[in-house]
């Protein structure tokens, strides 16, 4: 059996999906056929219908798609339903298809390498679509508060409420004007940087000790912005790269049943 299976995006000529998938399919010896496929909006449910009506098995869901894939799903996760995205959809053997968001599970994976997430005050820098994605997994660890800052207020306190409101989520969740105790974990959901030098609007209560991990990555040794910045305030920070490993080896497992290894360095995806 060889699955059929993808990432859509727009643009999608970065993704390393192809490479990492194809580096699993040699681990497990289970063969697949992977590709990276280039989606416009409005091209978004005819691809889909084509996908899975001619034998896809699943797909990786990138920027824009992660919410407008959902009306295509018959049954979605509990952590779907609480977020309002994906980035994974299985089809099943009866042609149904099932929406997963595995971004907070390859991000909580990764932490739990590098630092103690329970008890721990936790700030997400930002509050678009990638905090959405990340707070319902750290949460499931029990951490002391997570707290957001963002320089939109409006944003911000619509997360806030969203999260405050919901029965699932145990944490704390404050924002950062209300919270005066030391940080142990920064984790910078922005994409502010990305253009030039990371600044943030304020001061941060942050040591040498504080864990800094940037949901972004480089594909190569130079680091993100937000790590240069990073570098000059604490001896701990990370990219997101593990993170990346470990979101696509749970999607992998979602659609084969078996769960990959996740040591792979850049210098693997360099020389697949």
């Amino acid at each position: 059996m060889k699955y059929k299976l993808g990432v859509i995006g727009n643009p999608i000529e970065h993704s390393l999906s192809p490479k990492i998938h194809n580096i699993f399919s040699k681990q497990t010896n289970i063969n697949i056929d992977y590709q990276a496929y280039h989606v416009l909006e409005n091209s978004l449910d005819n691809f889909l219908k084509n996908f899975f009506s001619n034998g896809g098995d699943g797909l990786n869901i990138t920027l824009p798609h992660k919410i407008n894939c959902l009306p295509f799903a018959n049954t979605k996760s509990s952590l779907v339903n609480l977020i309002g995205a994906a980035n994974t959809l299985r089809s099943d053997s009866s042609g149904r298809i099932f929406a997963e968001s595995t971004d907070g599970i390859g991000l909580v994976k990764d932490l739990k390498n590098k630092c103690s997430i329970s008890s721990a005050n936790i700030l997400i820098l930002g509050a678009g679509g990638s905090a959405l994605s990340i707070i319902p997994s750290l949460d499931a660890c029990k951490p002391r508060n997570i707290v957001l800052d963002n320089r939109s207020k409006n944003n911000l306190e619509r997360l806030i409420k969203r999260f405050s409101d919901s029965n699932e989520i145990h944490s704390r969740i404050l924002n950062l004007d209300n919270f005066n105790e030391d940080i142990d974990l920064v984790i910078n959901a922005t994409s502010i940087g990305f253009s030039g030098s990371f600044n943030w609007h304020r001061e941060l209560k942050i040591n040498n000790e504080t864990v800094l991990y940037d949901l972004s990555y480089s594909k190569d040794h130079n680091q993100t912005p937000f790590l240069k910045w990073s570098s000059q305030r604490s001896e701990k920070y990370f990219d997101g790269f593990g993170m990346l490993i470990n979101q696509a080896a749970a999607s992998f497992a979602l659609w084969t049943g078996v769960e990959p290894e996740t040591n792979i360095t850049k210098l693997d995806l360099i020389n697949d």
